[in-house]
């Protein structure tokens, strides 16, 4: 049972180590933590075990969630104004890796929302970090002046993609109005 146990461990360590989602590798420390505890039981050491399972797999793992929390997602609506096969063609397949990529370097949650509702509605009744307007002949980005990830996106596209693509700020006044 403790070799099994020790197996796992090694195993989740390094499931924690390579992941790339920072809610999976909680998961699997919060579950590493819990069997360290387990192992503390089976070497007849209670008093360590229970604390093993306070600390390490409740406290630690509340701490991390919270500090999740507070790590920013970055919310991409992909507004398709074309046919609806566009979404599969090279152009947006190449776009979407590059967004990937932005966001593993970055470290951001990367969530990008398919839509079919218009610029406006968007920018008025949603939240959202950039805007990818993908017509037949054109593809263009919007995002606000204040969110510094905006320009760092577009720099990035710029520098790793041959595509070409406009971009527009978008600015808030009595409504928001495009720029």
């Amino acid at each position: 049972m403790l070799e099994i146990t020790l197996i796992l461990l090694v195993i989740l360590a390094l499931c924690a180590v390579q992941t790339n989602i920072l809610r999976r590798a909680i998961v699997y420390l919060c579950v590493f933590s819990l069997l360290c505890s387990f192992c503390y039981l089976l070497y007849q050491a209670p008093d360590v075990a229970i604390a093993e399972a306070v600390i390490g797999s409740t406290l630690a793992t509340i701490i991390y969630l919270v500090a999740l929390n507070k790590y920013k997602v970055f919310r991409i609506y992909y507004v398709n104004n074309s046919d609806k096969t566009t979404i599969n063609n090279p152009v947006a397949s190449n776009f979407r890796k590059l967004l990937s990529n932005y966001a593993l370097e970055l470290e951001l949650e990367l969530d990008i929302v398919l839509s079919d509702k218009t610029l406006e509605t968007i920018v008025s009744d949603y939240p959202y970090d950039v805007i990818i307007l993908h017509e037949p002949n054109n593809i263009t980005f919007y995002g606000d002046k204040s969110n510094y990830h905006f320009d760092e996106l577009i720099n990035y596209i710029s520098n790793n993609s041959t595509i070409k693509f406009n971009y527009s700020y978008l600015v808030e006044d009595k409504g928001d109005a495009l720029l």
